[in-house]
């Protein structure tokens, strides 16, 4: 029996710091001048937002992918039992969030859902997309982010414009920039 419990132990701190050592991102507003910039996205429910976070909320996930792919994956941290892959929900202007089966639960949300196809770069696209800090969030190569006025002040909501129509007044364009985790950094001072 003894012999078992240390086995399970081994097991998972094992698997423990395998989770550990997969890098995990925040997001963070880029927008100067506007009251919003430098914000972290944080997440009201499964949607993303701009505004004071509360404690516990900021949107923080790891991507899947390989660099010579055009296409990562991005899930919800910390890894669980339940995926919650990042998706884009709506029409032609659709919100950020993080969804369990976005499939089935995504059409409540509006008509599109768009999974896979994030791009991470500084400026221009580049051969080598891996994520990592200081780069921004894309969609198929597209920073089509914008804030628009949430319902309470100071409250933001994150949207991805597709390009087929046009964006009201409201909207103020913004970029995404990744920034790596504090457990992560942390691991690495450790």
């Amino acid at each position: 029996m003894m012999k078992a419990f240390i086995t399970l132990s081994a097991l998972i701190s094992t698997t423990m710091a395998a989770v550990a050592a997969i890098p995990s991102f925040t997001l963070e507003a880029v927008a100067p001048g506007q009251p919003f910039h430098g914000m972290p996205v944080s997440l009201d429910g499964p949607f993303a937002k701009l505004g004071k976070p509360e404690s516990g909320n900021a949107v923080r996930f790891y991507a899947t992918g390989t660099e010579d792919a055009f296409s990562w994956s991005l899930h919800g941290y910390p890894i669980g039992i339940i995926d919650t892959p990042a998706v884009l929900v709506g029409g032609n202007t659709l919100r950020l969030a993080f969804l369990s089966d976005p499939e089935r639960s995504g059409k409540q949300y509006g008509e599109n859902v768009m999974e896979g196809g994030w791009t991470f770069n500084i400026g221009r696209p580049s051969v080598k997309i891996a994520p990592a800090a200081g780069k921004f969030l894309g969609y198929n190569f597209e920073q089509r982010w914008y804030a628009f006025p949430g319902q309470q002040d100071g409250q933001w909501t994150v949207m991805w414009w597709d390009g087929s129509c046009c964006i009201t007044a409201a909207g103020i364009p913004i970029k995404l920039k990744l920034v790596e985790s504090e457990a992560r950094a942390a691991s690495y001072a450790a």
